[in-house]
């Protein structure tokens, strides 16, 4: 049975750098960190030197645009079943509002318990899991009761590997039995629709690459060229190019405005 794991995710929040998870096991104990003679030059604060402190808040910061982007985008969705989610971590713990988007999503039905004890949230997120091992989607590390318990680094993990899977995957025509991921597919496609706009637009990541908003913008450019003069993008700053990217996008391809243009802009 072919499968997908979460390491093809690439720059998705299930797949962390292990220093972070070091670091993190760190602060809570300071002295299993040793500190050899470079280390003597680097001020400590907290336990954490500067450098690793840095790193955690960068962290921390994609964390934060992913859940107020993944939320975008669940709720897109399950509006249609009359749902709403305000809180990622929190609102998906009992497991109906990711039943009722893969219902919306497959249009078809998975079973659900009704009741609101624990036993019946773990059941619920249960079922999905279940649901999506039939879609033969392989999950790495992800248990019911981390969804129950609102784990905010498996919650990130499991919604984007939704999207990977019934979003991404469905777009750039990549299959369960492909070689490449979905998230390596949707690079080489974004390349190819922006192949004559280099060396202006380069695209090799799905961060820093898209910080200026030249890439949204020749991405729209390519499909409809009539709605402004590329050349001219490149004398606006980085806030301006995504705010009319993401306007024009909405406006004539009907594409939910799921991001900001300072999350894209402030990108570390």
């Amino acid at each position: 049975m072919s499968s997908t794991d979460f390491s093809s995710c690439g720059d998705s929040p299930i797949e962390r750098r292990r220093t972070v998870v070091e670091l993190l096991s760190e602060r809570k104990h300071p002295t299993r960190r040793r500190i050899n003679s470079s280390d003597k030059s680097r001020p400590i604060i907290g336990g954490l030197d500067l450098g690793d402190r840095a790193v955690l808040r960068i962290a921390g910061e994609r964390d934060r645009i992913q859940k107020k982007t993944f939320t975008k985008w669940f709720n897109k969705h399950i509006v249609k079943s009359n749902r709403l989610v305000t809180d990622l971590y929190e609102d998906l713990r009992d497991g109906h509002n990711l039943i009722s988007l893969l219902e919306v999503l497959t249009g078809q039905q998975i079973p659900r318990e009704r009741g609101n004890l624990r036993f019946h949230r773990l059941q619920n997120c249960q079922n999905v899991l279940d649901f999506l091992r039939f879609k033969r989607i392989r999950l790495v590390n992800i248990t019911n009761d981390h969804i129950e318990d609102g784990n905010p680094k498996i919650t990130l993990g499991l919604v984007w590997i939704i999207i990977l899977h019934f979003q991404i995957s469905d777009i750039v025509g990549f299959g369960p039995g492909e070689d490449m991921s979905a998230r390596d597919a949707l690079l080489l496609w974004v390349r190819q629709a922006t192949q004559d706009y280099y060396p202006t637009v380069n695209v090799t990541d799905f961060t820093y690459s898209w910080k200026d908003g030249l890439a949204f913008l020749a991405i729209i450019h390519r499909y409809r060229s009539d709605l402004f003069d590329f050349r001219d993008m490149s004398r606006f700053n980085s806030l301006i190019n995504l705010e009319l990217a993401f306007n024009l996008a909405e406006k004539e391809f009907g594409v939910t405005r799921l991001l900001d243009p300072e999350d894209i802009a402030e990108v570390s």
